[in-house]
């Protein structure tokens, strides 16, 4: 790994200065080094999906848009807390991928483990699978949520794990549309923490006003476009699942996009749900702008909220400086984190708030979610573009954002270094330290190129007890993505 030179070292002093940050403990964190928790595809010699006979490119042993759940317990064995992380396996360039593989922390090694009858490869009736997602109950049931389809079909899964990620039982069907019209998208799982037997999934349903007739308006290529927030939960351990419902149905032009759920922590509103999303208002040629959104719950997803708004949002989208080549990143999907006193923080990428046009922006609720502050930048660079953040809370308070971005790039067009970095605040929000946690910048370049060059819509980031893990992509020479932990320290 590389050193970090005397340059950066002063520059990051520098920052410590101009952060004015008043506690002596508050110093850089510790990064710990970055370990590769994939490996070589599973599924290289499978032949069941058929890779030559469908559409787009495949690229093989790429890893990429991963999550990761911390346990409290030990449910594999090993004397430690589980650690599950679980990821896309040989992404395509039009959509998904040839199955989900979990990685799992098991007696100091990372086990893949792949994730059995989402795809194709993995024992299942479709080709692709994407947009996983690890949820852990608090007595350590584990959960993956997926997104299976192919041609009109979508499906959402979950499979369900009782020894820490060592082997998963068959996917649980919680929704199935065969239609253009009806697309299930951007899942999220969310365990409660108060009580093992809920646990709430949540994801969007695209659809068209005129959807009863569908192939009429097929014919008409509408511009019209609607999607409704799909719930469901289990209230008995995913013994069974509730019928999916739409929670929100907007009957105007509004689409919904990147739902997912805290749960508040402490206070007066401990124990409510809050989903935070991109809310798009207008489609077609008549876009009336957009916004992040809340609603909420009191009763365990009974009832839900009208949306309300959290702030104005102007989406950063990225691209390389030097030739233009876009980068699809996590422009349009917000992320949440509760606090151990009842504060949430939501942040997302905000063009308005640097002059790059990519900035992370943070707002902050004290009252679970009914009101939030102005959102700020907490990216340090405003001058560079920075993207995929990601949020999560110690139960001491202490706040962790990480994100991508590409200080260090050079005029070169052929390469886009890139880097990994990790923002803590002691204060509530108000004041923050930076650490780099990539030792030296990745080729971006090298990303699987997925509508943009692709590293996930988003990353995964998991207190452990005194400290956060971040499960990351990074490009290789040899390999177009792999997934990265590192420990975090702040």
């Amino acid at each position: 790994m590389a050193k970090i030179h005397l340059r950066r070292m002063v520059l990051l002093f520098g920052l410590l200065v101009v952060l004015v940050v008043p506690a002596a403990w508050a110093g850089p964190g510790v990064v710990g080094p970055n370990v590769k928790v994939s490996g070589v595809s599973p599924f290289a010699s499978c032949t069941a999906d058929n890779v030559a006979g469908q559409t787009g490119t495949n690229f093989p042993n790429s890893e990429v848009e991963p999550w990761l759940a911390v346990s409290g317990v030990d449910r594999s064995g090993d004397g430690t807390a589980d650690v599950i992380g679980a990821y896309q396996q040989d992404r395509w360039s039009d959509g998904g991928s040839r199955g989900i593989v979990a990685s799992v922390l098991h007696a100091g090694t990372w086990r893949q483990v792949v994730i059995p009858g989402v795809s194709k490869c993995s024992g299942g009736a479709f080709d692709r699978a994407t947009d996983p997602w690890v949820a852990i109950a608090p007595n350590g049931d584990a959960y993956v949520m997926t997104l299976t389809f192919q041609d009109l079909t979508s499906i959402m899964y979950v499979n369900k794990s009782t020894n820490g990620g060592l082997s998963w039982g068959p996917p649980t069907q919680l929704i199935r549309d065969d239609s253009f019209f009806q697309f299930n998208d951007k899942n999220s799982m969310t365990a409660d923490p108060f009580d093992a037997n809920f646990v709430y999934a949540i994801w969007d349903r695209s659809r068209f006003p005129s959807d009863k007739r569908e192939l009429h308006s097929i014919a008409g290529f509408p511009r019209s476009l609607r999607s409704d927030a799909m719930f469901t939960r289990t209230t008995n351990g995913g013994a069974s699942w509730e019928p999916a419902r739409a929670i929100f149905m907007p009957k105007a032009n509004q689409f919904g996009i990147g739902h997912q759920i805290a749960v508040v922590r402490g206070g007066p509103h401990r124990g409510r749900l809050v989903d935070v999303f991109m809310l798009f208002h207008g489609s077609g040629a008549n876009k009336k702008g957009q916004e992040i959104a809340v609603m909420v719950s009191d009763d365990r997803g009974v009832t839900w909220s009208a949306p309300s708004r959290v702030s104005k949002a102007m989406p950063g989208f990225v691209s390389d400086p030097d030739d233009g080549t876009p980068l699809r990143t996590g422009d349009i999907i917000p992320e949440i984190g509760a606090g151990p006193n009842g504060e949430l923080y939501v942040v997302w990428q905000e063009a308005t708030l640097a002059p790059s046009g990519s900035a992370i922006a943070l707002s902050k609720s004290l009252d679970g979610g009914a009101t939030w502050s102005a959102p700020v930048r907490v990216n340090t660079r405003p001058d560079v573009q920075a993207f995929t953040p990601s949020v999560e809370v110690l139960a001491d308070g202490t706040v962790a954002v990480t994100h991508y971005d590409l200080r260090f790039n050079t005029p070169d067009p052929a390469t886009l270094p890139t880097d990994y970095w990790f923002l803590h605040s002691h204060d509530g929000g108000s004041t923050w330290i930076e650490a780099r946690v990539t030792p030296s910048s990745f080729d971006h370049k090298l990303a699987p190129d997925a509508g943009g060059l692709f590293l996930g819509d988003y990353v995964g980031l998991a207190p452990a007890g005194g400290r956060f893990l971040a499960m990351f992509t990074k490009t290789e020479a040899t390999d177009p993505a792999s997934q990265f932990v590192a420990s975090l320290t702040p």
